[in-house]
C-alpha cells in the first residue's frame, strides 16, 4: 500500500523561538558571502550586521559562551534545544502549517551545510597562520636560547677575568714580583731551562716591569740580574751594580736579558736547574749577600726541594738581618707552570722558601689568555649564529595578533554553526513528532 501523505496544511507543533528565528533568516535571505581575500567577520555564515537583531542577539551570545549561562545572566532566555524539547515550559511550542515548517527545514539544512563548510574554511585559515607562527615562535625560542648561552658565556668570561686578575691594574702596570724593592742589593734571578722556555715573554715582561718600576722608581741603590740552569749560573754583572750607572745601569741589564734569555738559550738547558749552585754563587764566602731575591721559575726543582730549603735556612742563620729591621734573605717568587696550581707540595715548598717577608704567586696568565680567547671565540660563534637567526626572523611575518583574531573569528563561526545545527534538529523533530491522542474518559 502507498505510504500515507501527511496533510501539508496540518498544524504542526514547533518551539516558537526556533520557528521565528528560521523564518527571520529566510526573510533576510541570509547566506554566507564569498571572500574577497582572507576570511573576515563579514564571511561568517550569519554576517555581523544581523547579530544585534532581537531574534539573534541573545541566542548568538548563548552559543558564543558554548551553551553555558553565567550566574550573572541566570535570567537569560535560552533557545529551545533537543535536550529540553519535551519540556513545554522550557520549549514553548505553537502550531504552524506543516508545509511552512518543511520549507524552513530545507532552508536550515542548506544553511547548516554551508555553515559547516565555512567553519572548515575558517579553521584552515587559522591552522595555516598557526603553523607559520609556530615556526616563528620556535625561531624566537632558538634566538632566546642562543642569546642566553652567549650572555652566560660572557658572564663566565668576566668572572674568569676577575678570578684570575687577568686585567688587574696592579699587574697590568705593576709586576707580580712585588711592589717594593730593598734599599740595596736586589738580586733578580731567572730560571733558564727547556721548561721555562714556554714563558719567555711573560718572564721578560715581569722582570722589565720590576726594573723600570720598582727598582728604577724606588729607593733601591743597586741590583744584579742572573740566569741559572743545570750547568751554569750566568750573571749580568760580577757584582751588584748601581742603577744610575750611565754605562752599566738598567738599560744595559735589559739589553743583556733580551739577548741572553730566549727560547733558544732555554731550550738547550734541561730541567731542573741547579738551585743550590745558584744560591751558593750569590751567598758564598766573599760575596755581598742579596737583601732580597726576585726569582722567576717554572716550578720547584722537585727532588732537590729539601736540599734547597736546608741551604736557605743555613744562609739565613749565618747572615741574619742585612740591616736593622730588614728580613733575612726574603724571596719574591713568580712560578709560571700552571700544572702546580692546587699542588700542596709545591705550595709548601715555596711558602717556606719565600719566608714570612717574601711573596709567592703562580702566573697562569698565558694559559688564562688562551682559555679566555677560546671562550670569546665561542661567544663570537654564537653571535654570528644569533645574527643569522635574526636575519631569518626579519623575513618572517609576525602573525601573533592575526592568529588571535582568527581564533576569535573561528569561535564565533562555530557558535553560529552550532546555533543553526540546533535549530535544524529542532525543526526535524517537529516534522517527525506525532502527538499522542488524549485517551477517552471512562
Amino acid at each position: 500500500m502507498p505510504k500515507d501523505k501527511k496533510d501539508p496544511n496540518a498544524p504542526t507543533l514547533i518551539p516558537e523561538d526556533t520557528f521565528l528565528r528560521l523564518k527571520k533568516l529566510v526573510e533576510l535571505k541570509i547566506a554566507p558571502k564569498q571572500p574577497k581575500g582572507e576570511f573576515t567577520s563579514e564571511e561568517w555564515c550569519i554576517p555581523p550586521a544581523f547579530h544585534s537583531l532581537p531574534e539573534f542577539k541573545t541566542v548568538i551570545h548563548y552559543w558564543q559562551q558554548c551553551a553555558i549561562v553565567q550566574y550573572t545572566e541566570r535570567d537569560m532566555k535560552v533557545p529551545s534545544r533537543m535536550k529540553v524539547i519535551q519540556d513545554d515550559a522550557k520549549a514553548v511550542k505553537k502550531p504552524h502549517p506543516r508545509k511552512e515548517i518543511q520549507d524552513l527545514f530545507k532552508y536550515a539544512k542548506t544553511q547548516v551545510k554551508a555553515a559547516t563548510k565555512r567553519t572548515g574554511q575558517f579553521l584552515k585559515q587559522l591552522e595555516k597562520k598557526e603553523a607559520k607562527e609556530a615556526k616563528r615562535e620556535k625561531l624566537l625560542q632558538q634566538i632566546n636560547d642562543v642569546d642566553k648561552q652567549m650572555n652566560e658565556e660572557l658572564r663566565n668570561a668576566r668572572k674568569f677575568i676577575e678570578k684570575q686578575q687577568l686585567f688587574d691594574e696592579a699587574y697590568m702596570v705593576g709586576t707580580k714580583l712585588g711592589k717594593v724593592g730593598p734599599k740595596k742589593n736586589a738580586l733578580i734571578i731567572i730560571e733558564q731551562s727547556d721548561k721555562q722556555a714556554a714563558w719567555i715573554e711573560e718572564t721578560k715582561d715581569e722582570v722589565s716591569k720590576l726594573l723600570n718600576g720598582v727598582i728604577n722608581e724606588g729607593e733601591t741603590e743597586n741590583f744584579n740580574v742572573a740566569l741559572f740552569s743545570g750547568s751554569a749560573v750566568t750573571a749580568w754583572s760580577p757584582q751588584f751594580q748601581a742603577k744610575t750607572d750611565p754605562k752599566k745601569g738598567l738599560a744595559d741589564s735589559l739589553k743583556w736579558l733580551n739577548k741572553s734569555f730566549s727560547a733558544k738559550t732555554c731550550g738547550a738547558q734541561p730541567f731542573p736547574p741547579d738551585w743550590v749552585a745558584m744560591l751558593s754563587k750569590f751567598t758564598g764566602e766573599g760575596q755581598a749577600p742579596p737583601w732580597r731575591i726576585f726569582l722567576c721559575c717554572s716550578r720547584s726543582p722537585g727532588g732537590a726541594n729539601e736540599d734547597v730549603l736546608k741551604f736557605v735556612q743555613g744562609v739565613r742563620a749565618d747572615f741574619g738581618e742585612p740591616a736593622k729591621g730588614q728580613p733575612a734573605l726574603p724571596f719574591n717568587v713568580v712560578a709560571f707552570d700552571p700544572s702546580i696550581v692546587g699542588n700542596e707540595e709545591e705550595k709548601a715548598f715555596f711558602e717556606e722558601l719565600v719566608g714570612p717577608s717574601g711573596s709567592f704567586m703562580i702566573d697562569t696568565s698565558a694559559e688564562d689568555l688562551v682559555s679566555l680567547d677560546k671562550a670569546l671565540k665561542a661567544v663570537q660563534v654564537k653571535k654570528k649564529s644569533l645574527d643569522k637567526l635574526h636575519k631569518k626572523l626579519d623575513k618572517m611575518e609576525d602573525l601573533s595578533e592575526r592568529v588571535i583574531e582568527d581564533r576569535s573569528l573561528l569561535q564565533m563561526q562555530i557558535a553560529l554553526n552550532n546555533m543553526l545545527q540546533s535549530d535544524l534538529e529542532v525543526c526535524d523533530w517537529a516534522l517527525k513528532f506525532v502527538p499522542q491522542a488524549t485517551p477517552p474518559e471512562i
